[in-house]
C-alpha cells in the first residue's frame, strides 16, 4: 500500500531551510564530537553524544524529506521516535562526567561513589530510552494502521513516551540534587564519610596497619593507591581555598558550567516534549512547528554545542590538569577499594 496521505500528518508541512539548518548543525555538531572523542580517547563519547546527535540527524533528515514530500508517512515515521530518544544518550555523558568530578574533587563528599553513580543513572536512563523507543514504535505502528483504515490509536503510544520523559526527568531532578550537595559538601569540607584506611589517611600505628592488611586480604584487594589521590584530595582543599581561580579549578568551573547548561536545555525540551504529548497526537501544540523548532531542536542543539566549546577531553584531561584517559573512563581503583573497607569498617 501507497505511504502517501491526502494531509499531511504533522497537521503542517515542516520548513525546508528550517530542516536544512539543522541537519546541518546537527551533523557539525556530531563530527565534531566524534573527532573530539578520538583525539582525546573518551570512547564513552560515542554511544553518548555522538549517538545521540546522530538520531537527531536521523530525525531532522526525515524532516527535511517530509518538507519536500509532506504527505508521505515514511519520513513522519522515521523522525518520531529519533528525535524524542536522541536527548536521552546525551544525559547519560553528562551522568559520566559527574562521576569524574566526583573522583577528581574527593569520593568522601557524594553520596554515592562514581562507580555506583554510573551504575545507577546510566540504569535510569536506559529505561527512560527503552520506554520511550517503545512508546514511538507503538506510536508509528498506531498511525500506520489509521491511514490502512485498520483501528489504531497513537495516543496510547505517546502516553508512554510521557512516561518515558517523566522517567527521565525524576532521575535529572535526583542527579542535581546530588550533584549541588556534593559541591556544597566539597567547598564546606562536610564529608559524606571519612577517607578509609587504604587511602592512607588515618591509622599509622603498627597494629592498626596489621589489622588494616587483615581486611584488605580477607577481601582479595589488592592494595593499590592510586597515584592522583593525594593530589585530588589536595585540589578539593585548594578549591576550597581559593575557589576555582586556578588553571585545573578554572577547567573544572568549565566542565561544571558546561553540565549545568546542558542539564537544563534538556530538562527545558523535556517540558515541552510532555506537555506536547499530553495535549494529543492531534493538538494545538504537536501540530504548531514553531514550538517544536524552538522548545526542541533549539535547547538539544544548543547542548550540543555547549558540550563541544566546553569539552571534557580538553578541561578534563588537558596538558596541564596531569590526567589521562584510562581505558576511556576515569575510575580509579580506590573507589572500588574505599567502599570495601567503609562497609568492613
Amino acid at each position: 500500500m501507497s505511504s502517501n496521505l491526502s494531509f499531511s500528518p504533522y497537521g503542517y508541512t515542516p520548513t525546508l531551510y528550517v530542516c536544512a539548518i539543522y541537519v546541518a548543525l546537527f551533523s557539525l555538531s556530531t563530527f565534531l564530537h566524534f573527532f573530539q572523542s578520538l583525539r582525546s580517547r573518551l570512547w564513552w563519547l560515542l554511544p553518548t553524544l555522538v549517538a545521540g546527535g546522530t538520531a537527531e540527524i536521523i530525525g531532522w533528515s526525515g524532516r527535511l524529506w517530509s518538507a519536500k514530500e509532506p504527505n508521505n508517512l515514511n519520513p513522519y515515521l522515521m523522525q518520531i521516535t529519533t528525535t524524542i530518544m536522541a536527548p536521552s544518550f546525551m544525559t547519560a555523558a553528562n551522568f559520566l562526567i559527574l562521576g569524574i568530578i566526583i573522583s577528581r574533587l574527593g569520593v568522601q563528599y557524594s553520596r554515592l561513589s562514581p562507580r555506583a553513580y554510573s551504575i545507577v543513572f546510566i540504569t535510569a536512563d536506559l529505561v527512560a530510552l527503552i520506554v520511550q523507543a517503545i512508546g514511538g514504535g507503538m506510536a508509528s505502528v498506531a498511525v500506520q494502521n489509521e491511514t490502512k483504515g485498520k483501528s489504531g490509536n497513537p495516543e496510547n503510544g505517546a502516553h508512554i513516551m510521557v512516561g518515558g520523559i517523566i522517567w527521565q526527568m525524576a532521575a535529572m531532578t535526583i542527579y542535581v540534587v546530588l550533584a549541588l550537595e556534593f559541591f556544597i559538601r566539597v567547598r564546606l569540607d562536610k564529608p559524606v564519610r571519612q577517607l578509609p584506611d587504604v587511602l592512607g589517611s588515618s591509622r599509622t600505628d603498627e597494629s592498626s596497619s596489621v589489622e588494616g592488611e587483615k581486611r584488605k586480604s580477607r577481601w582479595g584487594i589488592k592494595v593499590h593507591v592510586h597515584p592522583h589521590v593525594e593530589a585530588d584530595t589536595a585540589l578539593a582543599a585548594k578549591v576550597r581555598t581559593h575557589g576555582f581561580g586556578f588553571a585545573e579549578g578554572s577547567k573544572l568551573s568549565l566542565v561544571m558550567t558546561a553540565l549545568f547548561l546542558s542539564t537544563l536545555l534538556i530538562y527545558m525540551r523535556s517540558i515541552y516534549r510532555t506537555i506536547e504529548l499530553l495535549d494529543g497526537w492531534t493538538g494545538r501544540i504537536i501540530t504548531t512547528e514553531l514550538y517544536f523548532n524552538v522548545l526542541d531542536a533549539m535547547p538539544i542543539t544548543l547542548a550540543m554545542f555547549t558540550m563541544n566549546l566546553l569539552h571534557p577531553g580538553w578541561l578534563l584531561y588537558g596538558k596541564d590538569t596531569g590526567k589521562h584517559p584510562q581505558g576511556g573512563f576515569e575510575m580509579m581503583e580506590t573507589d572500588v577499594q574505599a567502599e570495601r573497607e567503609h562497609e568492613e569498617v
